[in-house]
This record gives C-alpha cells, sequence and structure tokens, in this order.
C-alpha cells in the first residue's frame, strides 16, 4: 500500500498547483475544487511520464518532484476561497455520510486484487506485461489477437497502474484497487467545490457530495469505468462553470482512459454550440491534443479497432432494419437502484423548463454520447444482446452523475437562489 500512497501523493503535488494556476478566478474558488482537479490532472500527469521516459524510478520520481516544484512557484499568489459563513448543522451529517461511504469503499476495492474478467484480460494483463519489458509493448499490442484484450484503448489506466509497480520495483495488484477509490474521491472533491462555488451553502453542496457517492464509486474494481467516469464528469462540471482550459484538459484525458472520450469532446463541442457558446468551442483544443499522440502510435502500429472492422454501413442498415433485438436486449438489462431511479424522473419533471433553459449545454452533450452508444450498439460487429448485456449498465453509469448533479443544483436553486 505504501506505494500506492506515493503514487498518489506524487499526482497531488504535481497536479494541484497546476490546477489552482489553471482554474479561473481562483481566488473565489473552494479548496476542495483544487485538490479534486489536481488528483485527476496528476494521475494524468504521472500516467504521461511513463510513456514518455524510460522506467527508472530515479528518473521518474526526480521528473515529476521537478514539475511539482516549478508548477508550485508559478501559482504562487492568491489562494483558494474558504467556505461561505454558516453553522454546521445538518452538513455534517452529510460530510459523515460520504465518507463513511467512501471508507467502505476503500474496503471494499482493496478487499482482494482486482476480479473483474476485463481486468485480467485487458486493464491489468496490459499494465503487467508492460512492467516486465519496462515500456509499452507495442509488439504484444501488434500481435494480440483475443479481442478481450482490445488493444485500441487508451493506456492511461494500465500506465497508472505501471506507475505504483515502478515505485515498489516490483509488481502487485493486492491494492491496486486504491486507485480507483482516489478517483471517485477526487470526482467527489471537484463536486462537492463545484456545488460549493456554486450556490454558497454548505448543506447543499454536502448534500449534492453525498448523494453522488454511489455514482462516483463505480462496482468495476480494475476497470476504466470509473477513472472516465470522474474525467468525463468533472471536465463536463467545469466546462459547464466557464473554467474551458482545465475542464478541456480533463476531456482531454478521458480520451486518454476510454475510447468514449473520443465521442464525449464532440458531443461537449455540439453542447457548447446548442448552448449559444459557439465561440468556446475552439478552447477545446486541449481534448483534442492530449489522445492526439496515443491515435498517431495507434494508426502507426495498426492496432485493429472494433468497431469500425469490416462493413460497418451494413451492420448498421442490419440493425436498422431489424431493431427488437437491440429494443429487447436494452429492456432486459437491469440497472438496479430502482428509488434512485423514481427519484431522479421525478427530479427531472420537477425542473425540465429549468434544465432546458439554464441546462442546455449538460443536456444535449450527454443526449449526444447516449446517441454515439446507441450508434456504436448499431454498428457492433459482435451479437448485440451480447454486447448489450455486458456493457449497457456501465455506459448508463457513464452519464448517470453530470446528469444527477444539474438536476439536484435546478432543485436546490428553486429553493434557494443561486448565488450571483
Amino acid at each position: 500500500m505504501i506505494a500506492e500512497i506515493c503514487a498518489i501523493g506524487l499526482a497531488l503535488a504535481v497536479g494541484v498547483p497546476l490546477a489552482h494556476a489553471k482554474t479561473r478566478r481562483r481566488e473565489e474558488n473552494p479548496g476542495s475544487l483544487f485538490l479534486g482537479e489536481g488528483l485527476l490532472l496528476g494521475i494524468g500527469i504521472c500516467a504521461a511520464m511513463l510513456a514518455i521516459l524510460p522506467w527508472s524510478r530515479p528518473l521518474i520520481v526526480a521528473t515529476l518532484l521537478l514539475i511539482a516544484v516549478i508548477a508550485a512557484w508559478r501559482s504562487a499568489g492568491g489562494s483558494p476561497a474558504g467556505p461561505p459563513a454558516a453553522r454546521w448543522r445538518w452538513e455534517i451529517a452529510f460530510y459523515a455520510f460520504a465518507l463513511i461511504a467512501l471508507i467502505g469503499y476503500a474496503l471494499y476495492a482493496t478487499v482482494a486484487p482486482p476480479p473483474e474478467f476485463d481486468y485480467l484480460t485487458n486493464w491489468g494483463f496490459k499494465a503487467k506485461a508492460f512492467f516486465e519489458v519496462r515500456a509499452i509493448d507495442w509488439q504484444l499490442l501488434g500481435r494480440t489477437i483475443d479481442r478481450n484484450v482490445h488493444p485500441d484503448y487508451p493506456l492511461l489506466l494500465p500506465l497508472t497502474y505501471d506507475l505504483i509497480a515502478v515505485l515498489r520495483n516490483s509488481w502487485s495488484d493486492a491494492s491496486l484497487g486504491i486507485v480507483h477509490v482516489a478517483f471517485a474521491a477526487a470526482l467527489l472533491l471537484v463536486i462537492h467545490g463545484t456545488a460549493l462555488g456554486e450556490m454558497r451553502s454548505r448543506v447543499a453542496a454536502a448534500f449534492v457530495t453525498a448523494a453522488l457517492v454511489p455514482l462516483a464509486a463505480t462496482p468495476w474494481i480494475g476497470l476504466a469505468e470509473g477513472p472516465f467516469v470522474a474525467y468525463a464528469t468533472a471536465s463536463l462540471l467545469l466546462i459547464r462553470r466557464g473554467d474551458l482550459t482545465l475542464g478541456a484538459i480533463l476531456l482531454g484525458l478521458a480520451a486518454s482512459t476510454k475510447n468514449e472520450g473520443l465521442t464525449l469532446i464532440v458531443a461537449v463541442a455540439i453542447g457548447l454550440v446548442c448552448a449559444r457558446r459557439a465561440r468556446e468551442v475552439i478552447r477545446l483544443w486541449p481534448a483534442i491534443a492530449i489522445p492526439l499522440p496515443w491515435l498517431i502510435a495507434r494508426s502507426l502500429h495498426r492496432l485493429p479497432t472494433d468497431i469500425v472492422t469490416g462493413s460497418v454501413m451494413s451492420r448498421v442498415i442490419d440493425h436498422l432494419q431489424n431493431p427488437m433485438p437491440l429494443i429487447n436486449a436494452i429492456a432486459s438489462v437491469s440497472l438496479g437502484k430502482p428509488l434512485f431511479w423514481i427519484a431522479l424522473a421525478i427530479g427531472i419533471v420537477i425542473v425540465a423548463r429549468s434544465l432546458v433553459t439554464s441546462e442546455r449545454f449538460v443536456l444535449v452533450a450527454l443526449l449526444i454520447q447516449f446517441a454515439c452508444y446507441i450508434g456504436a450498439y448499431l454498428a457492433t460487429p459482435f451479437d448485440v444482446v451480447w454486447h448489450v448485456t455486458w456493457s449497457w449498465e456501465r455506459l448508463v453509469v457513464h452519464l448517470t452523475p453530470a446528469l444527477t448533479y444539474v438536476v439536484l443544483t435546478s432543485l436546490s436553486t428553486m429553493i434557494r437562489p443561486r448565488a450571483q
């Protein structure tokens, strides 16, 4: 566990000063926002170091510490805003619930090595294979014929696992689940800081944070769902509030975590246009620049991508002509949490007008991303029932935190006007 804690510490040391420097009106933002942004940004930077440097522990650590010192020097001046003055009443109960739930999630995530099939055949398999050769093993990715390995998937999560292995100087997946706890905590810190800065209410921010713990703490330990949810949701919330630079960086890191992040970039651009923020689309360029080296390398090494293999249009046409297998498959997948879905539906109905007028960016981005997921099912080369059964719940989880956040903040605004 020491190597895991050191890796998280390095990520915070590198990322927090950079987040502090890049966030707009930093003197008005609570410290929790910088911690969450910094942890997400720092993990991405740490993974990038393994992509560009030799895998030497002294070199990696020295480079990261140098970046941390430079970032701290460049971001000197200004300080996070303190929380608004208020008495501690209900908020302490919400914070306690969130903390206890996160501790429980940490126990669940670290009770044993990640047991998920996709960890054993994809995310963890690649990380261990890379560590054995102390580099990204392009030959392994190029000769892989097992579709479960997914050689075309981005490498941020495997490289994060490898950072821990480099710090330990040996491979062990006994406590790698702590990485997923860190991503969940980072997202909750961003949610709390965003809600506190937006609503200026400790109680409201604490409630929203506690309510989103089950959505941030995804159950798939060892898979990229948790990291992707963290990067995707944080980027949507930051871009929504006007932090385009940092939001675009996190959006690029989402695309470096899962291929779904590439369609999210398009969805965010369309959302900005529909929200009458078209001039801001050009500022999303970091979201394209960050995953671009991987896309180029993937193309040069001719790594296959499942969805675009074979005759894509013929598969789409076939599924459109006979949509019932897809519809029945989606209907047959249980998403669980019936009370949550009922409450979310009621909330959407209550604040529907506010969502359409004030939250158009997030709504359009989520709808476009949802449409892309349906399009992937229409183009899938696999049996559609199998594909939906093993992925639909995880895809829905990608979209749920951001939607839940805007519904809760809209409900809060109806009760207490949003801070100007």
